[in-house]
């Protein structure tokens, strides 16, 4: 993977706000709708346990983003929503919200280029569409957004939509170190006295051959990151488009690196956002550690050069 070079910031890393009060009492009956599911996945969004996109899906992400906070909170790891992990968790506080989209989150719109060619001819590699940019803001999907909102059209400034509010309930900590289970497609990171403070889904290299294993190190991080196309590397892509020398794409949350960069001190490689935050979990990438933008952005935000990083290989 070519190291992207450092830009100047062009979308602002967004800050942790406020805590969120804890919630009422938990009721003893387990969560079986789309929408009480989708709850609880904010839920463990807002302690940066992550299940991936909220959508209501309570799938492998969901039951691996759980197993660990159990495994944290020194609860039996079965990755189900029992009750007594519910009330560790704490009854979400206002899980959904109403938004009316801005005509900043608009200018955020810029639909993006197929070609390597003509996304180096762009300033900026926007989102392809408001509900595109929605769904990334709240860390959903489109087809989720539009079940809470039925009946919508077209998403523009002005647009009333009930969303996702994964608006954090843990302050972020510091990163100390961090694993990559292969074989989970989790990346799980410690704090102080070794505890887990986040846990994220990731994807991994399709070609075996070229997944690290062992102990790295970061090296350095890098928000909203230009992209180096380098034609040696991304052979098929070059001849396909005919291109013969390095092209520089421009940052935005389309970019092939998403809006952070994570450098690791095995040349090449690095932890880094994503195009396609649904896709992450699989094994699509060419080498690299592919987070979701959002957390992304929260790592970019806990590590700093010299923390470890170990990957785990799959036992297949």
């Amino acid at each position: 993977m070519p190291v992207p070079t450092p830009p100047t910031p062009t979308v602002p890393v967004p800050e942790v706000r406020r805590a969120l009060p804890v919630g009422e009492e938990t009721p003893a009956g387990a969560p079986n709708s789309r929408r009480e599911l989708a709850e609880w996945q904010i839920q463990l969004e807002r302690r940066h346990f992550a299940s991936g996109t909220i959508d209501g899906d309570w799938g492998m992400r969901s039951r691996r983003a759980l197993r660990q906070f159990q495994l944290a909170e020194g609860l039996p790891p079965t990755g189900e929503l029992d009750l007594a992990t519910r009330r560790r968790l704490d009854r979400p506080v206002e899980p959904f919200i109403e938004y009316t989209v801005t005509a900043s989150d608009m200018a955020l719109v810029d639909p993006t280029p197929a070609s390597f060619l003509e996304k180096s001819r762009k300033t900026f590699l926007g989102y392809n569409s408001g509900i595109d940019m929605i769904s990334e803001k709240f860390h959903s999907r489109a087809e989720f957004i539009r079940w809470l909102n039925p009946g919508l059209g077209e998403v523009r400034a002005g647009t009333r939509l009930t969303v996702p509010n994964p608006e954090p309930a843990a302050p972020l900590r510091p990163a100390r170190s961090i694993t990559i289970l292969m074989g989970e497609t989790t990346m799980i990171v410690y704090g102080d006295g070794g505890r887990p403070v986040a846990v994220f889904p990731c994807s991994i290299a399709r070609n075996k051959d070229k997944r690290p294993e062992g102990e790295l190190r970061v090296v350095n991080v890098v928000p909203d990151p230009n992209y180096t196309f380098n034609p040696e590397v991304l052979r098929e892509a070059a001849q396909k488009e005919g291109i013969t020398r390095r092209l520089i794409l421009p940052p935005g949350p389309r970019n092939p690196v998403g809006v952070a960069w994570i450098g690791l001190s095995l040349p090449g490689y690095g932890i880094h956002g994503t195009p396609e935050p649904t896709a992450i979990s699989r094994t699509g990438s060419l080498g690299c550690f592919r987070l979701a933008n959002w957390n992304a952005r929260k790592l970019l935000r806990m590590v700093r050069p010299g923390v470890l990083v170990t990957v785990v290989p799959s036992s297949e």
